[in-house]
């Protein structure tokens, strides 16, 4: 509960300032990318001009994306719950996942139990939030392995006589991560890829707290990662 709280202490503050530079920085990007493009239909017959200005185009894209995801991750959520099932979140994840990362030769294995309780939740975010994770572990397994979804209810202590939830594995056998750098991964714009934001993590742990859950993660060099998502099936009106 102390970790969250100094998280969210230090997300506002994060947030803020982020937010203020990401709208700054939108418009120029955005003329930028128009520009570049009126420019490379001038000059039709200079292919070395062609070349530059599509790599110009190709990187104020990439720079308005993490923009996208700046102001993604610092707007507040407010979360549409409904009754919604946990295993049509993950297969929309899947498919999602698969639009927006190269997945290569990695199998994906969904295996879930019938009678899985709905919860109450945000199905888009709850998409999103497994969405982020799958891409994630693509990425760190370069075109190769296995992931492998499961997912149980669970009574999860609270202090008192407990409360229904379900949890969420996802375990892969890709490199694993060290010690030093898995103590980091949902910190917001920690990243070791050389283009990443590093906010796709920081947004699961976000989501998660607002469906007031629990994250965790469990690896080794060598060894694979698991990661144990753990979502009650009612949400307290605190958490939203």
């Amino acid at each position: 509960i102390e970790e969250r709280e100094r998280l969210r202490d230090r997300l506002a503050a994060v947030g803020e300032m982020a937010a203020a530079i990401a709208h700054e920085v939108k418009n120029p990007l955005a003329g930028i990318e128009v520009m570049a493009g009126l420019l490379r239909r001038k000059v039709p017959d200079i292919p070395e001009a062609q070349t530059v200005l599509t790599d110009i185009i190709a990187e104020a894209k990439m720079a308005n994306a993490i923009v996208q995801e700046v102001l993604e991750f610092v707007r507040p959520i407010r979360l549409q719950v409904e009754r919604t099932g946990i295993a049509e979140a993950l297969n929309a994840a899947v498919q999602l996942a698969d639009t927006k990362a190269a997945r290569g030769s990695i199998a994906v294995a969904v295996d879930l139990p019938r009678g899985l309780p709905q919860i109450q939740g945000d199905h888009h975010q709850l998409t999103q939030l497994f969405t982020n994770l799958l891409i994630n572990a693509y990425e760190a397994m370069d075109g190769k392995g296995r992931v492998v979804i499961g997912a149980g209810s669970i009574r999860q202590d609270d202090g008192a006589d407990g409360r229904e939830a379900v949890r969420v594995e996802m375990t892969d056998d890709g490199p694993g991560i060290p010690q030093d750098v898995a103590e980091r991964v949902f910190d917001p714009f920690f990243t070791t890829k050389p283009q990443g934001s590093g906010l796709g993590l920081a947004i699961v742990r976000k989501i998660v707290d607002a469906h007031d859950g629990q994250i965790d993660l469990r690896t080794a060099p060598g060894g694979g990662t698991l990661i144990r998502v753990t979502l009650p099936v009612a949400v307290s009106p605190d958490a939203m």
